[in-house]
């Protein structure tokens, strides 16, 4: 139904059509002075915004004549019909057998996305038509009715639909694709075997990942979780967040292994370890260089340190210590060994680029930031420990035989254990 709104004169009158989503004005014959003004307050009251430009273009194509008593179009909606299409944020074709396990060329062309990212929608073609986008009123043209039992239908694994948005975001970190049915879902967990990854090169997961199998002289880079079934041998591991080896990590020297979470690991011989949070075992750590951010904890039946130096923050226990082999043995705990040690693998790369300044510009520049930002975290854990509860006590504990040479130490104060003894802790002293 049509609105028709008049000024106060009753000269001008204006005309809501619902139908074309238009407004006419008519400029009634009466002998009265047309007031600018009136006009501007009748598009005022109807609230008309926009569709002045497309009137004026109506008036031109079809040649009209402004008289009085005759309506003239002074605001038009050119709605063009809209079609709604589904457009997705990744590459719908490509292929997704995670089922039957993923090579790592099939990963390397997926994308990634974080949590609450959208990953589809749908749009129409309002901006292609060439059409109104706006109606008079300045409201964005109603793009459309969504079927919503089948938009609901398309939400997958891990994949949320909102009607009031009419987009998909993903509830999880992963990798995007369409199942067999056409679903939208978020490949959330990456499950790879171990022989099929390549070699001689880095290799980057950006999701929580499993590797089934026993993994040697790779590079790896994980953003999330990590699961190694089976060995880590001769590797370079940097993993974000918590890593767990149901094997042993053996011979990972040069850039070693790097955990920025919890390590869990049957045991570790002959390899260089930085542990942010706390590491457990349940085996033998052998001649290996340990820095732990937290604590160390070993199985209470079976867990061995022999050779090496082993470094916590917190507190150290485990079954036994040293060999008969007389490997000499450092068990410590230290002032933030983790970071002091990060902090020294850094300043040692850094001395290395620096022989290259020009060509190494923008790694210099990362780094730079990488110390500072380690730097400060250094200064603030620093800070905590100095004014932690007296009661927060630390310490060393064998449950079981300690076999010399092993050099045990908390803090300020070293034990140096030169004949067999059995179930010693150390606890902090005070100063």
């Amino acid at each position: 139904m049509n609105k028709v709104l008049s000024n106060k004169a009753g000269n001008l009158v204006l005309e809501l059509r619902q139908e074309t989503m238009s407004a006419w004005l008519t400029i009634k014959k009466t002998g009265k002075l047309i007031d600018e003004h009136d006009i501007l307050a009748l598009l005022d009251e109807a609230g008309i915004k926009t569709g002045f430009s497309e009137a004026l273009s109506y008036i031109r194509d079809h040649s009209l004549e402004k008289e009085y008593d005759v309506p003239f179009p002074i605001a038009i909606c050119n709605r063009a019909e809209a079609t709604t299409t589904l457009r997705y944020r990744f590459n719908p074709d490509l292929q997704l057998d995670d089922e039957n396990g993923l090579s790592y060329q099939a990963l390397e062309s997926l994308c990634f996305v974080q949590a609450g990212a959208v990953v589809a929608e749908y749009s129409n073609n309002l901006f292609e038509q060439g059409g109104s986008i706006y109606d008079i009123f300045g409201e964005l043209i109603d793009p459309g009715d969504i079927d919503q039992e089948k938009a609901m239908f398309l939400a997958g694994k891990n994949v949320q639909y909102s009607a009031s948005e009419r987009e998909y975001r993903s509830q999880k970190s992963g990798y995007p694709f369409l199942d067999a049915e056409g679903r939208i879902c978020i490949l959330d967990l990456v499950v790879m075997q171990a022989h099929n990854l390549p070699t001689g090169r880095a290799v980057f997961f950006s999701a929580d990942t499993v590797i089934e199998g026993n993994l040697a002289y790779a590079d790896l880079v994980c953003q999330g979780t990590l699961l190694v079934k089976g060995d880590l041998h001769s590797c370079s591991l940097l993993c974000r967040k918590d890593l767990s080896v149901e094997g042993e990590i053996v011979s990972c020297q040069a850039n070693g292994i790097h955990v920025q979470g919890d390590l869990s690991c049957k045991g570790i011989s002959d390899s260089k370890v930085l542990c942010k949070g706390t590491l457990r075992f349940s085996g033998l750590i052998r001649n290996s260089n340990i820095a732990c951010g937290a604590e160390i904890i070993g199985d209470p039946q079976n867990s061995q340190i022999s050779g090496g130096i082993t470094q916590a923050t917190s507190t150290i226990s485990i079954t036994s210590a040293g060999s008969l082999e007389k490997h000499k043995t450092e068990i410590e705990i230290a002032i933030m060994p983790y970071q002091r040690s990060l902090l020294m693998q850094m300043t040692r790369e850094m001395v290395r680029l620096k022989e290259d300044p020009e060509t190494n510009a923008m790694a210099i520049s990362e780094l730079n930031f990488k110390i500072q930002k380690c730097e400060t975290e250094l200064d603030e854990q620093l800070n905590e420990f100095l004014h932690r509860p007296g009661e927060d006590k630390k310490s060393i504990k064998v449950s079981g035989d300690s076999h010399p040479p092993v050099l045990y130490r908390v803090l300020k104060h070293s034990y140096y254990l030169e004949k067999p003894e059995q179930n010693l802790e150390f606890i902090e002293k005070n100063d």
